[in-house]
């Protein structure tokens, strides 16, 4: 009698605490994710001045400018999303950002006078300096979404997940294929070496 006691009081306990703790991983990714959007933003505000920078001197690269330019613009309402099922699509564009961030400084190495230029050399500072905040800040999301899989995964945790407003996994902030590679400027520069 005291063991169907003891378990009868003992399932619900359990339930409540595996639902707090299904929050409290819910919210972390969600905290995680503001930490991204945070850096995310320093790289768009910091975006229109290197381009500005850029123009005058990369007019023939008008096509990789505008390519950025767009993609910002596609980027901007993606920032603060928590919804987990859009958070891929906002991950796929800002890589694709990046990417392209990465390869208009590969191509401003063919323009010494545009790399020696103190604003130009000051932007790609800050730039470094912002992508190294964003590697931080996946790093801290991905530890996030990796507890939340694991709590929601684990048994109850399918049972407890939907009551938690957990109805779908975020995916993982995954670095750009390639970004393990070192940049190689000449792979950008075509013929011009």
């Amino acid at each position: 009698m005291e063991i169907l006691l003891v378990t009868v009081l003992a399932i619900p306990a359990l339930l409540y605490f595996w639902y707090v703790a299904t929050v409290r991983a819910r919210n972390k990714v969600g905290e995680a994710l503001g930490a991204i959007d945070a850096q995310l933003q320093q790289r768009h505000d910091l975006i229109p001045n290197v381009l500005t920078i850029a123009r005058r001197f990369l007019e023939h690269e008008k096509s990789l400018l505008e390519e950025i330019t767009a993609l910002r613009a596609r980027a901007e309402p993606s920032l603060g999303e928590r919804d987990f099922t859009k958070i891929g699509t906002k991950f796929e564009i800002e890589a694709r950002l990046g990417a392209d961030m990465t390869r208009l400084f590969a191509l401003a190495e063919n323009y010494p006078e545009l790399t020696s230029s103190g604003p130009m050399m000051e932007a790609q500072r800050s730039y470094r300096e912002v992508e190294n905040n964003i590697a931080a800040a996946r790093r801290f999301y991905n530890s996030a979404v990796n507890g939340l899989r694991n709590v929601t995964e684990t048994f109850p945790g399918p049972l407890v997940a939907r009551l938690a407003g957990v109805t779908g996994l975020p995916p993982f902030f995954a670095a750009v294929e390639g970004a393990e590679k070192p940049i190689a400027a000449a792979d950008f520069l075509g013929s011009a070496s």
